[in-house]
């Protein structure tokens, strides 16, 4: 899957000739192993679904886990209720969308601990680890707020509450430390110092579970 270039896939578009999104699937999606192939096919299964024309021209967007997006040309194959088949067509027309950021940030409210830290090459342990609040989260980094003070330069290792059954153990570098207009420490802009493929995609699919709740609340309020 030489194109998917972040990665797993984690959501595919649907786009109309306006550029319009007519359809977006996060899990009922089946992609080719190859998007070059001349009979790549990408399916979405779902209810519902749009009634499209055959053989008119739309654009299929794969947006991956560290928010790679790439748009290829398409044209629909089968359109159903159930399912939307899309033949991909020339990969000339293939394009890697520009993000502002590489990774998507969404704003949280979660909880942690700090476990310790490490400063100039010294550790510096927790008995009661103190908590922190996780303001943002993406899988570059976060933003978290804590009574401990800390120092651009410092490696925290923390454990965050992304998922009761699951948390996040991860280490952070500090970048900067932000403050108020009195001089407070307002919190600290870190970015993950390593990750694994298991923690990205735990990240990405507390994303994908914050942006469904909130499509979800956004919905209620327009009812």
């Amino acid at each position: 899957m030489r194109l998917f270039l972040g990665g797993k896939v984690i959501r595919v578009e649907v786009l109309d000739d306006k550029g319009k999104i007519i359809v977006t699937s996060e899990k009922n999606f089946i992609l080719p192993k190859n998007m070059d192939d001349g009979d790549s096919i990408v399916i979405i299964k779902g209810r519902n679904l749009p009634d499209l024309e055959y053989n008119s021209i739309v654009s299929v967007v794969t947006t991956t886990k560290t928010n790679d997006r790439i748009m290829y040309t398409g044209a629909v194959a089968v359109s159903i209720d159930t399912q939307l088949n899309i033949k991909i067509l020339c990969n000339d027309d293939m394009q890697l969308l520009k993000e502002r950021r590489r990774f998507f940030k969404i704003k949280t409210n979660e909880k942690g601990r700090v476990l310790f830290y490490i400063r100039d090459e010294k550790t510096v342990r927790f008995d009661d680890p103190p908590e922190i609040i996780v303001r943002d989260i993406n899988v570059g980094g976060i933003f978290f707020s804590c009574e401990e003070e800390f120092m651009a330069g410092d490696t925290v290792c923390a454990d965050i509450d992304l998922f009761k059954d699951c948390p996040l153990n991860a280490a952070v570098k500090v970048l900067r430390v932000q403050r108020e207009a009195d001089g407070s420490i307002k919190g600290y802009g870190c970015a993950f110092d390593t990750l694994t493929g298991a923690q990205e995609d735990t990240i990405g699919r507390y994303i994908l579970k914050s942006q469904s709740e909130q499509r979800r609340l956004d919905a209620e309020k327009e009812e």
